[in-house]
């Protein structure tokens, strides 16, 4: 697994911060971030910069909706998903 030391931060500077930590997967990335009490999935994408209709978060072993609160110390992992092409 890669491990990347950066800090990636979200909102504003001056508020108390959640530490989470993302496995991005294919590629086996990983992020450590600090964003703001109450995230929710979707900041995590936009803090990653990863458009959340090709991504898939799951907390533990089942998959999570990206307007799902995310918890302080909390792990996530986010997969890139592919669509398309025909079936023959």
């Amino acid at each position: 697994m890669c491990r990347r030391g950066r800090t990636l931060k979200s909102g504003s500077a001056l508020d108390e911060r959640m530490h989470i930590t993302a496995e991005i997967l294919p590629g086996r990335k990983e992020e450590s971030l600090e964003l703001s009490p109450g995230a929710k999935g979707l900041d995590l994408l936009r803090a990653l910069r990863l458009a959340p209709d090709a991504h898939i978060l799951i907390r533990g072993e089942g998959p999570i909706p990206v307007d799902a609160a995310l918890e302080d110390g909390e792990r996530v992992r986010v997969i890139g998903v592919v669509s398309g092409g025909s079936l023959r």
